[in-house]
């Protein structure tokens, strides 16, 4: 089977296989209509099988579906990844869904109500501290600026010069390196990804101790007053070490999605939220010794809902749920050399990881064989730097789930192509069975095909998605005109 990454260039075998495909018309409209279900996936899977489906009133055959009639004999399906550099069409959907499941715990829609959009929140962002001099992108550049000024001579231990005169832009590949990759601690940047999903949980306890504290009451007695509800999503920076972005909201303990009843507003959040960061930590696994502490670098601000006045800076929940999701295809690094896991460390030559981000692999691989630490399956980590967590975490009460998507996006697909008008009625029984036959497309023809129409498809969602902002900002605006001209009239 070919993947569509495979194809970058026209050459005698895709000539070949274009030409077998449109010399049938019929099997090409087939091959079109099969490609645009799965969304032109650039890895689908095949799969063999049929479906039946029986009205049990009557005993009646309904609708029968077999893979027979499909072109090569197989049905395509997406392969869901959420890696834009493994496939950007189910990337561009995955994103999609990323951004409604932060949203909706924003200003609602899907299920929530619109009211929890004045229920106190921030946004809080926090970094991972220093485990070594980098060199860093400078926003303001100018001649006085250095990446890291100090004494021109000055050096390591090693010998490395511990200045740079340079000012580097933010794409400089040189962003994240170290000054001196042997004083840099490896094994602490990595032991800090490994933990960093612990210290969030000993974070959000001390957030709600820190709401005790504030508010009067025992810990015990706090889930009778008040629910702390979150989302936080897990980022990469130039260096290699995590930092979260996180959405941290206070509901009413009886309903999750109401108010809550005591007196706690967005300013007092903010406090409790940074006094609660400074004070979370949690110990390195044995057998090194100190505490994973949160870095210096922690900003908390506070999203107030539009129709609140406040004299803070606001963040929209429009803003936050576009800039979280972003994260949602990425990878370790842009170029998607660690976008799956490695089997050996031999992987790393033929994907072309180098400099930094290789010594951060090969420090996860080394520590991942060590018998002696608490912590295990580093080595199946090892292509997220240790990082074993998934990108997006949230509490239950925060908002819909991926899963309630995909289900209602898979209920509107059977209703557009089923014959049964409601298939998710009890009137009919459904018996399938499939096999799986592989993955990728039949010939490079075909994986050349669906890359540009894959790349249509992506183009032709955003202009839909642009379309659709546009007329929901014209919308606005006409509102906002009949209300002003209402007011004239009656003042």
């Amino acid at each position: 089977m070919i993947s569509a990454h495979e194809v970058e260039n026209i050459d005698e075998s895709v000539l070949k296989g274009i030409l077998k495909r449109t010399s049938n018309s019929q099997s090409y409209e087939s091959f079109l209509d099969q490609g645009s279900k799965c969304g032109w996936c650039r890895q689908p899977i095949r799969l063999k099988g049929k479906v039946t489906s029986i009205n049990t009133t009557t005993g009646e055959l309904v609708a029968k579906y077999s893979t027979n009639t499909e072109p090569d004999g197989v049905l395509l399906k997406a392969c869901g990844t959420r890696r834009v550099t493994r496939c950007p069409a189910c990337a561009t959907v995955y994103l999609g869904d990323a951004r409604i499941l932060v949203r909706s715990g924003l200003s609602g829609g899907k299920g929530l109500p619109e009211t929890v959009a004045f229920h106190p929140m921030v946004f809080a962002t926090l970094t991972a501290p220093s485990f070594g001099a980098l060199h860093q992108a400078l926003i303001n550049l100018s001649n006085s600026i250095t990446c890291h000024p100090g004494p021109q001579k000055k050096r390591c231990e090693h010998g490395a010069l511990l200045f740079c005169n340079m000012g580097h832009d933010i794409d400089d590949p040189i962003i994240g390196e170290p000054l001196c990759p042997h004083c840099y601690d490896y094994t602490r940047a990595i032991l800090w990804n490994a933990t960093c999903a612990k210290l969030w949980h000993r974070t959000t306890i001390a957030i709600k101790r820190e709401l005790c504290r504030v508010l009067g009451i025992s810990t015990r007695s706090l889930k009778d007053y008040i629910r702390v509800s979150f989302l936080k999503v897990a980022e990469y920076q130039k260096r290699g070490a995590i930092h979260l972005h996180a959405v941290i909201r206070i509901d009413s303990a009886e309903d999750g999605w109401t108010a809550p009843k005591v007196d706690i507003d967005t300013t007092l959040l903010v406090r409790v939220v940074r006094v609660a960061v400074t004070k979370a930590s949690c110990s390195f696994p044995s057998p090194l010794t100190g505490f994973v502490r949160w870095g210096s670098q922690i900003e908390v601000r506070p999203i107030v809902c539009s129709g609140v006045e406040s004299n803070t800076v606001r963040l929209s929940s429009r803003a936050v749920a576009n800039y979280l999701a972003k994260y949602a295809t990425k990878s370790v690094d842009s170029s998607g050399f660690l976008d799956r896991k490695i089997t050996d460390l031999s992987d790393l030559d033929s994907r072309g990881v180098k400099g930094h981000l290789r010594k951060l692999v090969e420090t996860a691989w080394e520590l991942g064989g060590r018998s002696d630490l608490e912590l295990s399956r580093l080595r199946t980590w090892a292509h997220t730097l240790g990082f074993g967590g998934h990108w997006l975490t949230k509490s239950r009460n925060y908002s819909i789930t991926f899963g309630s998507l995909r289900t209602d996006r898979q209920i509107w697909r059977v209703q557009q192509f089923s014959e049964i008008e409601d298939p998710s009625t009890d009137e009919y029984e459904v018996e399938s069975s499939w096999k799986w036959v592989g993955i990728g497309w039949s010939n490079k023809g075909d994986a050349y095909m669906a890359k540009l129409k894959s790349e249509q498809h992506i183009i032709d969602r955003l202009l839909a998605r642009e379309a659709k902002c546009i007329q929901l900002l014209e919308s606005e605006v006409t509102a906002s005109s009949i209300a002003v001209d209402k007011y004239e009239r009656e003042g």
